[in-house]
């Protein structure tokens, strides 16, 4: 309720001055338009006050409405950096506190947990819900021109109009960078340090300017070597899946993995090596604990989380894509303090441990969680099915009949629709440099596209089951690696011998993982969407 001064078309009620309502006449007499029923200008009579509107209550927002967003993949980059940053130092300092117990010192307890506080809380608050305030007018003979705003300030329309608003939970699907774009990046990175390198053993002359370069380039290389990966991995799996994912929920399935390495670091380095410790040597103890601590704690923790976000797998397919992309958080972080260590061995270091962990040790952590997922979702759905014929409810019919909006990305260039569906083939680069080397990528081989695997492994159908397999996939990993290491010991190997011998199993066991990751994928798709 208030005055107006100035000319304004509002559709309100007017009342000619009166004592009793306590209100005074509005100082320009005659100049203050009001709407009619028809939309059309009238002056107010002298002495007349107008009466603004009052705000439309909320109201739920229909199951016909389509909600459109721009599309900007690169955020969810940006946003996934600052918060595997922020996860990995609450990590850190959580794992203070059951080290403080262990080692009997409550002081570490208390400062791990008085530091972490603050971090907890910044993680909090950057996964925030996040809803949207979805204010509507639509046309209507019934309705009026003008409408008061909630938020303060008014809506005039050029036509009679009926508003509503609604508060949205931001529901809209998953906008990844395309991963053709990430791992072209990631090609460059790569081959930029490995210039270094061989300029640095070329000539020692050079050593110095290398190393000058290397320091400066660090902290970037550090940043995209261990994300860049991820995220092109996490794209892949998103668009060959071709499943409608909510961002809001994809991002917690990731961070939900980054989380999961707090009780992971505690299991490796707590808790194993004192019940280990009882029965078998230190140096046996850190023998064995990436063969058995290692696949067991992980798997474990990261199938935990998996677990935890249950109501959003109802096929074995989603359970998959859930698996894959808690691995993949759980990568991440772990993959941050690999590289971040790798720095220190300068160029050389940082190529071989960044290449070997973003076409390896991601994908294996990322594919095996993702057998725990589809052995989950295949239980799951059989379970409600059955639960759905034993009995029918009326809350059940009207959850399963309830429709919600729906939204779409727009490409803000072209202003067309962009499918969720999309796979790598029709993915467009955001980058200009990454188009023209795309351009001539594809001047070169052409359309190629590597082929389905003719060959696909069992899908588990029991979370124990998938949890079982990520186990065993982990130890052949962690054994053979360490196999080639006391082997190495044993036959007194020189320093480079093992390092080649190294690198070339880990050549092979990449090469394993992308193979099995394709008849998994394979195996995945060919699984039903729902009970038979």
């Amino acid at each position: 309720m208030g005055e107006l001064s100035e000319p304004f078309p509002l559709r309100g009620l007017i009342f000619p001055p009166s004592p009793r309502r306590h209100m005074q006449p509005a100082p320009y007499g005659g100049g203050l338009p009001a709407l009619t029923p028809a939309g059309i200008s009238a002056p107010v009579p002298a002495g007349y006050t107008y009466i603004m509107p009052e705000v439309q209550p909320l109201t739920p927002p229909p199951g016909d409405l389509q909600l459109i967003r721009m599309s900007s993949p690169w955020k969810i980059y940006g946003r996934m950096l600052g918060t595997v940053v922020v996860a990995f130092i609450v990590c850190q300092l959580v794992f203070m506190i059951p080290l403080g117990i262990v080692v009997n010192d409550p002081f570490i307890s208390i400062c791990g947990a008085i530091l972490a506080a603050p971090f907890v809380f910044l993680l909090t608050f950057l996964r925030r819900p996040r809803l949207v305030h979805l204010q509507r007018a639509a046309p209507s003979q019934l309705g009026s021109g003008v409408h008061r705003l909630p938020m303060g300030g008014s809506l005039q329309t050029p036509v009679p109009t009926t508003f509503a608003h609604h508060i949205i939970r931001d529901d809209s699907i998953l906008d990844t960078p395309p991963s053709k774009t990430m791992w072209i990046f990631f090609a460059g990175l790569i081959l930029t340090t490995s210039a270094l390198t061989a300029l640095m053993f070329a000539d020692d002359t050079l050593a110095i300017l290398v190393i000058l370069i290397f320091v400066i380039i660090g902290i970037p290389a550090w940043l995209l070597g261990f994300s860049i990966p991820v995220v092109a991995w996490w794209s892949w799996c998103t668009r060959r899946l071709s499943l409608h994912t909510r961002q809001r929920e994809a991002e917690s399935w990731i961070v939900g993995g980054m989380l999961s390495t707090i009780p992971a670091l505690t299991i490796n380095s707590l808790i194993y090596p004192l019940m280990a410790g009882i029965f078998l040597s230190e140096a046996m103890v850190n023998l064995t604990l990436p063969v058995v601590s290692a696949p067991i704690g992980e798997e474990l923790c990261k199938g935990l989380f998996v677990l935890a976000f249950a109501s959003t797998i109802d096929t074995p397919k989603r359970g998959f894509q859930v698996g894959f992309t808690v691995g993949l958080g759980f990568a991440m972080l772990e993959n941050l303090m690999y590289v971040l260590g790798s720095l220190f061995g300068g160029p050389l270091g940082f190529t071989f441990t960044a290449l070997i962990r973003g076409l390896g040790s991601i994908p294996g952590h990322a594919f095996w969680t993702g057998l725990t997922g589809t052995g989950l979702g295949w239980y799951l759905m059989d379970k409600r099915a059955r639960d759905r014929q034993l009995i029918v409810t009326p809350e059940l019919v009207g959850e399963a009949t309830q429709k919600l909006p729906e939204w779409k990305l727009v490409d803000p260039k072209t202003g067309e629709f962009l499918s969720n569906t999309s796979t790598d083939a029709e993915e467009v680069p955001s980058s200009p440099v990454a188009t023209l080397l795309e351009n001539d990528l594809a001047q070169q081989f052409g359309n190629w596209r590597p082929a389905e695997a003719n060959w696909t492994v069992p899908m588990p159908k029991h979370p124990l089951v998938g949890l079982g397999l990520a186990m065993a996939g982990h130890a052949m990993w962690n054994g053979s690696l360490t196999l080639m290491e006391v082997v190495a010991i044993a036959l007194n190997w020189s320093d480079l011998t093992t390092t080649l011998a190294m690198l070339g199993l880990s050549v092979v066991l990449v090469g394993g993982i992308i193979i099995l990751g394709r008849a998994i994928i394979s195996g995945v798709l060919a699984a039903p969407t729902k009970a038979a």
